[in-house]
């Protein structure tokens, strides 16, 4: 995968998700037949990590706005953002750590649902 630096950031993002969404198709397909080790295009993940993600939402219709909350897999706060959304628009600022811990701290009712009993995710079966 080129990625084209002359290109705007918005430009480069969207043409490396096609390209990705292209091999990820094609790699798909291989797996059918083939081990992914015998795949040139298959990309061994750096990491999987998973987090939680609570949403505080504070009005809908238009607008809505809240805050998104990130939780690692050990119940801790690790990043959170203020959203806004208006009629086909959608902005979100991240938080600072001081603006994080006041989210908690105002509505400590996002973070007192852990722990939650994570679900083993449903993988579609592929057929060799």
């Amino acid at each position: 995968m080129a990625d084209d630096r002359t290109l705007p950031f918005r430009e480069r993002a969207c043409q490396n998700y096609q390209d990705e969404m292209a091999d990820l198709k094609q790699v798909e397909a291989l797996l059918h037949e083939k081990d992914e080790s015998e795949i040139e295009d298959y990309r061994e993940p750096l990491s999987c990590e998973e987090r939680r993600e609570i949403t505080i939402l504070l009005s809908w219709g238009g607008p809505s706005d809240g805050y998104k909350v990130y939780f690692d897999k050990d119940g801790e706060a690790i990043e959170g953002y203020y959203f806004f959304a208006d009629w086909f628009e959608y902005e979100e600022f991240k938080l600072s750590d001081t603006e994080l811990d006041s989210v908690l701290a105002v509505y400590p009712e996002a973070a007192e649902q852990w722990p939650i009993d994570w679900q083993a995710p449903r993988l579609p079966k592929l057929k060799k």
